[in-house]
């Protein structure tokens, strides 16, 4: 009897167990997959991270601790409800609302997090604020802080995120006119492991003339890398193939005595042959003689350089580095569209093929409207169609002839007066037209867009010594940055630090506002 009472407790209990076990099953299931979730979830949000923890734990830090006054309290005022609160507050009683401090919690692809602490009516509070990266001015601000574009995602494709923040915080920087502290992001950018991002290497040593020879090809081959990307770009319809490049340190500036063809020449032929590398084909022009009658010239910039042009060595002769490159891949001309080479050139038996690319050297004006390069220059852009038109150190802006001022001299008071009264009647006429063509001629040369940049700045007077600094744009997607030159202690080398920078070209009174002196 007692063996069979053992023997159905012994059933009850594994009834029991199996029911417990059966009950229980899905919550170890389920906290087993919560547990997997979590773990993934958590993979997820470091793989995603914008910046790494170094670059974050830095960034806060020194944010917080420097730029407090010049950007953080800007910025919320500028980009935040907390903004529009304030102004709003302090139309009627002034410092009833004040932004006494605030804290960097986060940084995120969108956005800065930050804690405000705000005082309103003798009470304190602290709140949770957002300042996106692509932020506008808020309602109430506009006036106070002007909008700039947001920057162009064809710039920041493909940027490192520690450049993607430094460049998108800049665009704010500028809106509140925090210009100073822009040149400190740059550097912030390169010293948490950035691109280099508007970098120029140290101990160029540009006034002393002739240049070292490392020097010169560290300026062809940036100009010969930033050429090879806008024509990419240009393939991809992303950028204008209207280009132009402005090389101006002082081996290439014409107004200095320390201007060297060699120079101009060794660079248009890196450029070339950097794009004949990748089965482009060149066409490599100069300016032709221009004018009327005696006053027929050419530029004193340009004279002799389509004969050099030629005859310097692109080492294109059989067995040499670019074999069969001349005459195939680069070509030369001059400026006009009859130098346009298309792919069918009638009764042309040796085969002609298009121009992929054209370079022009230096194109200029010269006194007297006859003696404009616009002409033929956009006249040649046009025939180019689609294709990069790319213009080395040009100057397009007008130049006065003298020549009517000459003429009039020599005519007597009576010739003169008639003159003058002619002029005077037909002024509205004459005067519009010339005041339209004037326009047109700038609207064209404005319709070049700058893929590569770099010119010295020096001290105000007419001497080219010292450099002060320069200022760069080092290819078609790269922002604007102004250097200072800085000599180190005990002739230790010198160094070009950023110290400005945005996405147009620097305007004169902001930048020598934030150069130190």
């Amino acid at each position: 009897m007692m063996a069979r009472k053992n023997l159905h407790l012994f059933i009850q209990s594994c009834v029991l167990l199996s029911a417990a076990h059966a009950f229980l099953a899905p919550i170890q299931h389920g906290r087993a997959a919560v547990s997997r979730h979590l773990e993934a979830s958590s993979q997820q949000l470091r793989s995603e991270q914008y910046l790494n923890d170094e670059q974050l734990s830095f960034c806060k830090a020194y944010l917080n601790e420097h730029h407090q006054s010049d950007m953080l309290l800007p910025f919320i005022q500028a980009f935040t409800d907390v903004g529009t609160t304030f102004m709003r507050k302090n139309l009627w009683l002034a410092n009833s609302y004040s932004i006494l401090d605030a804290n960097v919690t986060d940084i995120t692809s969108h956005s800065i997090l930050m804690d405000v602490s705000i005082q309103e009516g003798g009470k304190m509070k602290v709140e949770q604020v957002e300042v996106p990266l692509d932020s506008e001015p808020v309602e109430g601000m506009a006036k106070k802080y002007k909008n700039l574009p947001q920057i162009d995602p064809i710039c920041l494709d493909g940027s490192m995120p520690i450049d993607n923040f430094v460049r998108r915080v800049n665009r704010l920087c500028n809106i509140v006119k925090a210009y100073a502290a822009t040149g400190k992001m740059i550097q912030m950018g390169v010293q948490l492991g950035g691109r280099g991002v508007g970098r120029l290497r140290d101990d160029m040593y540009l006034n002393q003339v002739p240049h070292n020879r490392f020097v010169r090809k560290y300026f062809y081959d940036m100009a010969a890398e930033a050429a090879l990307k806008a024509a990419v770009l240009c393939s991809d319809h992303k950028i204008s193939n209207r280009m132009k490049m402005t090389v101006m340190f002082p081996e290439m500036n014409p107004s200095m005595d320390s201007y060297r063809i060699g120079t101009l020449l060794e660079l248009a032929r890196s450029i070339a042959i950097k794009l004949a590398e990748q089965n482009l084909r060149v066409r490599v022009c100069v300016q032709g003689s221009m004018g009327v009658g005696i006053f027929t010239g050419v530029p004193k910039q340009l004279n002799g350089v389509y004969t050099l042009l030629q005859r310097m060595d692109w080492e294109s002769e059989p067995g040499e580095e670019n074999e069969g490159m001349v005459g195939d891949y680069i070509n030369f001309g001059f400026v006009g569209k009859e130098h346009v080479v298309n792919a069918a050139v009638p009764g042309d038996a040796a085969g002609t093929k298009q121009d992929d690319v054209f370079l022009i050297l230096c194109p200029q004006n010269m006194v007297g409207l006859e003696s404009s390069i616009v002409g033929p220059l956009s006249e040649m852009v046009d025939a180019a169609g689609d294709r990069p038109v790319i213009l080395l150190n040009p100057d397009l802006a007008d130049k006065v002839s003298s020549q009517g001022q000459r003429e009039l001299l020599m005519m007597g008071n009576f010739i003169r007066s008639v003159v003058q009264l002619l002029i005077l009647r037909s002024f509205h006429v004459l005067g519009t037209e010339s005041i339209r063509g004037r326009q047109q001629r700038l609207d064209f040369a404005n319709s070049f867009e700058t893929i590569f940049q770099f010119q010295n700045i020096y001290f105000s007077g007419t001497s080219y010594f010292p450099i002060l600094g320069s200022v760069v744009k080092l290819g078609p997607t790269e922002p604007w940055v102004a250097h200072q030159r800085r000599d180190l202690a005990d002739n230790g080398g010198e160094v070009y630090l950023p110290v400005y920078s945005s996405e147009t070209q620097p305007e004169s009174d902001i930048l020598m506002g934030t150069f130190s002196r």
